[in-house]
């Protein structure tokens, strides 16, 4: 049907014509207004126009905003009551239970579930999980500030209960059966278990123990993955290199005192998962703070999650408004450090393969603590010793090797993981912390920025910082180190 606008003028039918409905309980009524003034309406399904003035507009818009509001309040109710806002830290899927044995532990699971453990800052808010890739949160616990780890992001724990499927396809009675990680832990881990003697306190063997043997998880059951090495296997972490039967019963040693009361079983499933995934709360608990180790305090895991003191801003962070003394003390902290790790402990020593300002923390009382155990490979130097491979007495000077390169990148440092599992001396630690305090880029401001007096008092000082930063001589990297030790605690009480 044809309509023609005889009656109405037309330049007042344009595209701003409003119209409102109002529903009513047995009929409807329809109106056409079109600036401010009402033009049409419908009333019992007849059209005819209006003779009512209009009403005011704050009148007419009245019934909109009050239907506006509810639905928002209805919306925001719904929405809050299907998609919680805040974090729960206690709940199963974010503590991943139904995977144990396959996680790291549950003796901290009390403290989760009856709410000691809450999340703190961002971490409160259930968005979190969506926006942070690293599966790091804040939180306090005992009204101490903690983080909580789950030792790494989704698709490398993905790629872990994987990697343990595929393994224990071959060990079941029947391969085809869907099983879960949960249940497939238990034989990859059993055939590497073997029956140990341990002697009494009268030094008699009258026990045995279950413990793990030295095994290489290297598979090419996954084409890619972060866990895989150069050639395409399962690497596991860095507790696999260098490895010895000796520094795996000492780590094993370690977690099993602090998993007390659990079946000793249930802690090597749980060990098994740490070397496979992330050895960092093994490396915590094995060199624990309380002992003098610059690592934070473990207090224990529930679950997929570690909890690890919190100890402050890193040294990126840190820095920009640190003053010189301060920064003189951390530098100072810092090859003590190196000088700690290559002494060692009970024949073991211990290598930073990623020291960064990321990673190192500054405690409030200034304390310095290395907050990512990752990246920390241990080696056995009895096994060394014993096995005498070539050229294991002959010291190792780090030279830098394949970032010739990479000559901008002031980051760029490498090292050779064969030289630390083969050589009783390797000065890696003091090169490792060298790079970082004298870069060109002068974060310290220990290259240009050391004042006159100092200088004038301590002539040698740049020389020492440069010895240490690119010697290439044997024995000339540590010593420089140590004179610079003695010149720092001799400079921090006349600043």
């Amino acid at each position: 049907m044809r309509r023609r606008l005889t009656e109405l003028d037309s330049e007042k039918l344009n595209p701003t014509l409003n119209m409102r409905f109002k529903s009513y309980l047995f009929k409807e009524k329809i109106t056409l207004e079109t600036g401010g003034k009402q033009l049409l309406e419908s009333d019992g399904g007849i059209l005819k126009y209006s003779s009512k003035k209009p009403r005011p507009s704050c009148l007419r818009m009245t019934p909109i905003l009050v239907w506006i509001v509810i639905l928002g309040v209805f919306s925001t109710v719904l929405l809050r009551s299907a998609i919680p806002v805040y974090l729960n830290v206690a709940d199963e899927k974010f503590l991943e239970l139904k995977k144990c044995p396959a996680c790291f532990g549950v003796m901290l699971c009390p403290a989760f579930l009856m709410g000691d453990i809450v999340p703190e800052t961002w971490s409160r808010f259930k968005a979190a999980q969506l926006l942070n890739t690293k599966n790091v949160y804040f939180a306090t616990f005992k009204n101490k500030h903690v983080v909580l780890k789950k030792l790494g992001h989704d698709p490398k724990l993905e790629q872990l209960d994987q990697h343990i499927l595929h393994q224990s396809v071959g060990l079941l009675k029947n391969p085809t059966q869907q099983i879960s990680v949960s249940a497939a832990v238990r034989p990859y881990t059993q055939q590497n278990v073997w029956l140990d003697c341990v002697k009494d306190l009268e030094g008699n063997g009258s026990t045995l123990v279950h413990r793990l043997r030295v095994f290489d998880p290297s598979s090419q059951d996954i084409s890619t993955n972060d866990l895989l090495g150069s050639a395409g296997h399962f690497k596991g972490s860095e507790m696999f290199v260098c490895p010895s039967q000796r520094k795996l019963n000492y780590i094993e040693n370690e977690f099993v005192a602090n998993n007390l009361g659990l079946y000793r079983l249930t802690c090597l499933y749980n060990l098994m998962t740490l070397l496979l995934l992330n050895s960092e709360p093994l490396v915590f608990q094995t060199f624990p703070a309380n002992e003098g180790w610059p690592f934070p305090i473990y207090y224990g895991a529930c679950g997929r999650v570690v909890v690890e003191e919190y100890v402050g801003p890193n040294l990126a962070q840190w820095l920009p408004q640190a003053s010189f003394e301060e920064r003189i003390n951390a530098a100072l902290q810092m090859l003590n450090i190196a000088d700690q790790f290559t002494k060692g402990t009970d024949g073991f020593r211990l290598y930073v393969t990623d020291f960064s300002l990321y990673n190192t923390a500054v405690g409030f009382d200034g304390v310095l603590k290395i907050v990512d155990g990752e990246n920390i490979i241990i080696v056995d130097l009895e096994k060394i010793r014993k096995d005498r491979p070539e050229n294991f007495d002959v010291p190792y000077v780090s030279d830098n090797a394949g970032c010739e390169h990479l000559p901008s990148d002031p980051h760029c440092m490498s090292y050779s993981e064969q030289d630390m599992c083969n050589r009783l001396y390797n000065d890696h630690n003091f090169f490792a912390i060298c790079r970082e305090l004298f870069s060109p880029l002068d974060s310290f401001g220990l290259v240009n920025g050391v004042p006159d007096h100092i200088l004038k008092r301590f002539p040698l000082i740049l020389t020492y910082q440069t010895d240490c930063y690119s010697s290439s001589i044997p024995g000339v990297r540590e010593s420089a180190a140590k004179n610079l030790i003695s010149i720092y605690k001799k400079i921090l009480p006349i600043m």
